[in-house]
């Protein structure tokens, strides 16, 4: 996302700028621009063509790259507009986000500032869903991609080109012979030759490896991991670098400034095409979708570069208003994300709230740029030495990461302002600390309201992606959740929380409890079947155990069935087999919910509630969950499965998905869900 100094190709700014719109369009929810996240991939896309053309010219000259100068300068590049903007979600955090949040967004904070925020955030958020509980720091994992493969990439290429170099330099100056002027001029040519192929089979092979990877990772029900995971994202920026390679060979380039206006408009197209077709995501970007994109944004920016900017695409492509913002379009990247949070996100497409943002980001975009990233990179900093530079960049970072720390680890004083002023026991009843799956992490923006009006605290634990019971869970592909991390990563969430709010209820509500899971011999245990279940109840014993150690009250929310939005996920020629399980094999919710009631009725600690009899109009699985504006839904043929359902009006459900609540169901459902709980806690 980086912008780029020196001399410069005027299309590659308007370039700049239609990514940057896409990006902005898409997160604004704009109608037709669903495919708008592509804009992503037309940066990384570029990003890797310019810094392998700049990285190869080093190698090829002198054999070797100066990595610490390389850093140095992205650093420079980079760091200072980053810093402004986590800095202000760190301020705004402290001063203005919701109590629950607030350890939350001080965690992505320092996770942003390690630039590794892609891994928090693939078990941690949705990107392509607002829920109300996105982080103003979310759109930052790109970035984290993009600084994860500038350190790599220059690493590898370095290696790999000095090899190449060196061997070249051997085979064609032979120890003891000198070398003629004709002798020398063909021994560059063939080390260049040797760098440059190195380089292009290095970058071939890993977008090979890459591109399979984003495929085989791919899971509808979140797809996440493959679309924010490094190792599978990385082939974007080596696309470009591939291109760069070729486009050090001159027979390459005299083709491309042939026809250089065709190819541009070639790319142009391909980049309309993928935009048009492949939203949502489609299914289709992770099968080879997402590297035929790549390809036409590298013939469109090897084009323009080769073609300079006297053609009539180019001339287009470098008006000025287009060239300006993009030059700014790292800032306005940065900033549009956060004012979208701040700016009371809503469910589809708002005209004024969308005009806001674009012209708030667009403003700080310039600000940044003028004031902070143009003179810390040309300007008055440059002339200052490097010792007199550092205690400036050590302090920034420093503040970022002392507040990021506070946020991370607020009290519970903070957090619960009552718990100055009621007895110890009543400060605990005051806390409901939230644990489970990305249904009851995105329901918590909600329950922190209905709890505010009741006069409760309430934080939350969950964990996206992830059972609230703490075991090795399966994925549909067979594959532990979250790469392994769920079980682990979980308990120490919910043990931290508990130790830290020291709540009087824990709030459970999660499904993927009905997931496979692995048994403690390391044996697959498929669901349904005896040892499944045995091993189910013994680790939700343990784990009621743990979470009602110091005295809290665990209310388990009976699994809900899905609702007829999973129409949207869970097609006749595709459906993950998760959904296929929670529309096709209801037994096992009930099964699970008859073991935790089961348990509740021998356990003082814990207590069960149903809710979905709140939003769920039928007893059909799926449900008839239609807001009271929607038209019902015919009776199905038989009592407990609908046949197959017509694709459903999701602005009319309360659950879009068939999972997760929409703004306008959540608040309807929280405070039920609260007083349920509530009323079970003093039983």
């Amino acid at each position: 996302m980086s912008a780029r100094g020196g001399s410069r190709v005027d299309s590659l700014d308007g370039l700049r700028t239609i990514a940057v719109l896409l990006v902005v369009a898409f997160h604004l929810r704009v109608p037709g621009f669903s495919g708008g996240y592509l804009g992503v991939d037309v940066f990384f896309v570029l990003s890797g063509f310019l810094i392998t053309t700049l990285l190869l010219r080093e190698l090829s000259a002198t054999g070797r790259i100066d990595l610490g100068r390389f850093w140095a300068r992205r650093a420079l590049r980079l760091m200072p507009a980053v810093l402004l903007v986590i800095l202000a979600v760190v301020v705004w955090a402290t001063t203005l986000a919701p109590p629950f949040r607030r350890p939350s967004i001080g965690a992505d904070a320092l996770w942003s500032l390690l630039y590794v925020g892609n891994w928090r955030f693939i078990g941690s958020a949705g990107y392509f869903t607002d829920d109300g509980t996105s982080s103003p720091l979310l759109h930052v994992w790109s970035l984290a991609v993009e600084e994860q493969f500038y350190v790599v990439w220059p690493l590898l290429l370095g290696l790999v080109g000095a090899f190449a170099w060196h061997r070249a330099a051997a085979a064609t100056a032979p120890a003891g012979r000198p070398l003629d002027s004709s002798s020398r001029v063909e021994g560059d040519r063939r080390r260049r030759q040797a760098v440059v192929l190195a380089a292009g089979v290095t970058a071939l092979v890993l977008t090979a490896a890459s591109a399979v990877g984003l495929w085989w990772l791919y899971d509808p029900a979140a797809p996440e991991r493959a679309y924010m995971g490094t190792d599978t994202k990385i082939f974007e920026p080596l696309v470009g670098a591939v291109a760069a390679a070729l486009m050090t060979r001159a027979r390459v380039q005299r083709v491309v400034v042939r026809h250089h206006v065709g190819l541009m408009v070639a790319g142009l197209v391909g980049l309309g095409v993928g935009v048009a077709t492949l939203g949502g995501p489609a299914p289709a970007y992770f099968a080879g979708g997402a590297v035929a994109f790549s390809i036409a944004c590298a013939v469109l920016v090897a084009a323009a570069t080769a073609g300079g900017n006297g053609d009539v695409v180019a001339r287009t492509l470098g008006l000025a208003p287009l060239a300006y913002l993009g030059r700014i379009s790292y800032g306005i990247y940065l900033w549009h994300w956060p004012l979208t949070v701040w700016l009371a996100p809503e469910t589809g497409f708002d005209v004024l709230r969308a005009a806001l943002v674009a012209t708030g980001a667009v403003l700080l975009a310039s600000l940044s740029y003028h004031l902070v990233e143009v003179p810390v990179r040309t300007g008055v900093l440059t002339r200052l030495a490097p010792i007199r530079l550092l205690p400036v960049a050590a302090g920034s970072i420093a503040s970022v990461l002392v507040l990021s720390t506070f946020l991370g680890g607020t009290a519970v004083s903070r957090l619960n302002p009552l718990s100055g002023s009621l007895p110890a026991a009543a400060a605990e009843r005051s806390t409901v600390l939230v644990v489970g799956d990305s249904v009851a992490r995105r329901l918590t923006p909600a329950l922190s309201e209905a709890g505010t009006a009741r006069g409760l605290t309430v934080v939350e634990a969950a964990r996206g992606g992830c059972p609230a019971l703490t075991v090795p869970a399966l994925g549909s592909d067979g594959r532990l959740l979250a790469d392994g991390a769920c079980a682990d990563q979980v308990r120490a969430t919910q043990d931290a929380a508990v130790t830290t709010y020291d709540p009087g209820i824990v709030l459970w509500w999660s499904r993927y409890e009905l997931a496979d899971r692995l048994g403690d011999d390391g044996r697959v245990l498929r669901a349904g079947t005896p040892e499944f279940w045995a091993a189910q109840r013994a680790s939700f014993l343990a784990d009621s155990a743990r979470l009602t150690s110091r005295g809290a009250t665990l209310v388990v929310v009976l699994t809900d069935r899905p609702g007829v939005g999973l129409a949207s996920r869970c097609t006749p020629g595709r459906c993950d087999p998760f959904l296929h399980r929670l529309w096709f094999e209801d037994d096992l919710r009930r099964r699970w919910n008859d073991l935790v009631t089961e348990v509740a009725a021998r356990d003082a600690r814990i207590r069960v509630v149903g809710i979905d009899d709140v939003y769920c109009r039928d007893a059909a699985v799926p449900c008839d969950d239609r807001l009271p504006t929607g038209p019902p839904v015919p009776a199905p043929e038989t009592p407990q499965v609908h046949p197959t359902l017509p694709a459903p009006v999701t602005t009319l459900l309360a659950r879009p998905d068939g999972s997760h609540f929409s703004p306008a169901a959540a608040p309807a459902v929280a405070g039920p869900l609260l007083d349920r709980a509530a009323a079970a806690a003093r039983r």
